[in-house]
């Protein structure tokens, strides 16, 4: 297969999985919550106090969606432009993304703008990046396997 070739494929790949991804993340962020109240929380940490201090294991869960939920985005992004293959921009384009899911929360009332949901999210991007470069060849070989 050619080198041409293999890069349209790879493209389409990550395009559509970053459209199916983006829709994912809007879904689960703000169109499965109800309306309620305008609330934030700009509280550094607080979620990790709350889970070391209290032993309280539900912020556990939350830390680790939060950081899982934009793993998919560093790992995607970079495969969709090669302008975004670096842990630097991916981590800024990470902390962008995570800070336009919670603006539209705080608009629209459907959850809490939260300092570690920044800060999570922000990692989660950065996890994704990091595996990104991992597999990205691995990814290329196996699509030249399936010619």
């Amino acid at each position: 297969m050619s080198v041409k070739k293999q890069d349209n494929r790879l493209k389409k790949i990550y395009f559509w999985g970053f459209v199916v991804y983006l829709a994912a993340v809007l879904y689960i962020t703000v169109f499965s919550r109800e309306p309620g109240e305008r609330r934030f929380d700009m509280e550094p940490f607080r979620s990790y106090i709350l889970l070391i201090r209290d032993r309280n294991y539900f912020y556990a869960g939350q830390i680790f969606l939060n950081i899982l939920m934009t793993v998919p985005y560093g790992f995607l992004l970079p495969g969709l432009n090669v302008k975004y293959r670096s842990l630097r921009k991916v981590t800024f384009m990470g902390l962008g993304f995570s800070t336009a899911i919670e603006t539209i929360q705080y608009i629209t009332c459907r959850g809490l703008f939260e300092f570690d949901d920044l800060f999570n999210n922000t990692l989660g991007a950065s996890v994704g990046y990091i595996i990104f470069v991992v597999l990205h060849r691995k990814i290329i070989k196996l699509i030249d396997m399936g010619k």
